[in-house]
């Protein structure tokens, strides 16, 4: 499934102001719908993932620039759970990114594509890297998996 191809059944889309505070209540909104159309089991993966992107967005992408606005789309289709955060910064290298060992337990940073790569099967980003996407298997009910790889695709 690709994100914007009308391949969803369920879809969220909105913008927010890059206030940390907005995290909170997307992520509710977020396991709101998952619950109502019978996904709650899903919702622990996908909020964490969410919540994850949605933060990097604001404190790293748009340096917490509350004129600025962090984008995000999520679409459930038959087998799959994507989510897509996009934010107005200069973007990263998330090529050396993903090639950095985990990070450790004192690390105040770093931690988003190794979490990322622990739930998600395939993970990409746009060549300026300021826009992520992610798809998650609508079976996977809450663990992490042990061999998660941030995939090289670029979109757009």
């Amino acid at each position: 499934m690709r994100p914007g191809r009308g391949s969803a059944n369920v879809s969220l889309h909105c913008e927010i102001p890059s206030r940390l505070r907005e995290v909170d209540a997307l992520c509710r909104e977020v396991r709101t719908l998952l619950a109502d159309h019978g996904l709650g089991g899903t919702s622990f993966p996908v909020e964490l993932l969410a919540r994850e992107w949605l933060n990097n967005a604001i404190i790293h992408g748009n340096e917490r620039d509350e004129e600025k606005r962090v984008g995000f789309h999520m679409g459930v289709g038959r087998k799959w759970i994507w989510l897509q955060v996009i934010d107005e910064g200069p973007g990263f290298d998330w090529r050396k990114a993903r090639r950095a060992p985990p990070p450790d337990d004192t690390s105040p940073s770093g931690r988003g594509l190794f979490i990322s790569a622990q739930y998600a099967q395939k993970i990409t980003f746009n060549q300026r890297g300021n826009r992520i996407t992610v798809w998650l298997k609508k079976k996977n009910r809450g663990g992490p998996k042990n061999h998660g790889r941030v995939h090289d695709r670029t979109q757009g």
